[in-house]
């Protein structure tokens, strides 16, 4: 495939050195796919087609050729091209070999030190490739030769890019990257971890598609962290996810109801409730096995009134009875 388009290439970077040349007022397109046809172009014409082939070259991984074109454009728009060029092309020139590390601070250089540079989105977007790869298992080299994991340096990379483009645009690489974040704390089952993030999210977006998808997820984020203590011992566990889960759904299903109710979300906030029930049930049967049996009560009626239609709630009545029952033959 690269073989058969090396012909092209070479003609596209000879084509587009030629017309950077301030001597020469034409430069080149492609007419019906098939032969180059010239036309009259000014100064800035030239410009802008050099340096678009500029970016499609390094885009399809070209480096030589981008290098080469890289050099002319210095050379023949000195006012215009400076250092950011150079850092560019260096950072693809690693890239397309493989070496991330390398061409993150070559872009990283040019983010920094020329924030208004053409090339800054290619860069930042860049970036933002590398740090997929590292979320989706890509080690890191180390000492030149020691491979470790990657995902803390995908999740800095993609921290660092979602606060330098911000969370303004909905379909902008910020957002893109805090929530490659969220879903990657998902994946690891770092749930508590996501639900901040979609939290951040949805501090900026609490409406459309993206503030949609945050209340869902940061319900059941919650509902997932508590959910990871074994079975038989999560009553013993503190309950304010759940707490926080429930609260979330109930706003899903309030707001997007059909949805909703295609998730089961009802159903989940049922569940969340014989959870809540039964822990406070069980916190009444503690104390009425260490004989405070008027604090039990509390927490037995307090399950019956909060939570009338759980299973729990029919427990805690028959414990309340058997309590009741239990005072009586003590009076006798």
């Amino acid at each position: 495939m690269l073989g058969c388009r090396m012909p092209y290439v070479a003609l596209a970077i000879g084509i587009a050195l030629s017309v950077c040349h301030p001597a020469i007022a034409k430069t080149w397109r492609l007419k019906g796919g098939q032969q180059w046809e010239s036309v009259s172009a000014d100064p800035e014409e030239q410009y802008l087609h050099a340096i678009a082939e500029l970016k499609e070259l390094v885009q399809a991984g070209e480096t030589k050729a981008a290098k080469a074109l890289a050099a002319q454009l210095r050379a023949e728009f000195p006012d215009r091209v400076g250092p950011d060029i150079n850092l560019f092309v260096a950072g693809e020139l690693h890239y397309w070999r493989n070496r991330y590390g390398k061409a993150l601070v070559q872009y990283e250089k040019l983010l920094k030190n020329y924030p208004a540079s053409q090339f800054a989105q290619l860069a930042q977007e860049r970036q933002y490739e590398i740090a997929q790869a590292y979320l989706a298992g890509r080690k890191k080299t180390v000492l030149g030769f020691i491979k470790i994991s990657g995902y803390s340096e995908g999740v800095e990379l993609m921290e660092k890019i979602s606060d330098r483009a911000g969370l303004d645009e909905p379909n902008g690489v910020g957002v893109n990257a805090a929530i490659a974040v969220a879903e990657h704390y998902e994946r690891r089952q770092q749930y508590l971890e996501a639900y901040l993030k979609w939290s951040e999210i949805g501090s900026y977006w609490d409406t459309g598609p993206i503030g949609k998808k945050a209340v869902y997820r940061m319900a059941e984020d919650n509902l997932a962290a508590y959910n990871q203590h074994p079975e038989a011992r999560r009553d013993k566990f503190d309950a304010s996810k759940l707490t926080t889960a429930k609260a979330y759904y109930e706003k899903y299903l309030a707001l997007y109801r059909q949805e909703a109710v295609a998730e089961d979300v009802p159903e989940k906030i049922k569940q969340i409730d014989e959870l809540m029930a039964y822990k406070q049930y069980r916190i009444g049967l503690y104390y009425r096995r260490i004989r405070e049996h008027r604090a039990a009560n509390l927490h037995f009626d307090m399950v019956v009134q909060n939570w009338p239609k759980t299973e729990a709630a029919e427990m805690a009545k028959q414990a309340l009875a058997e309590g009741q029952s239990g005072e009586h033959t003590r009076g006798k």
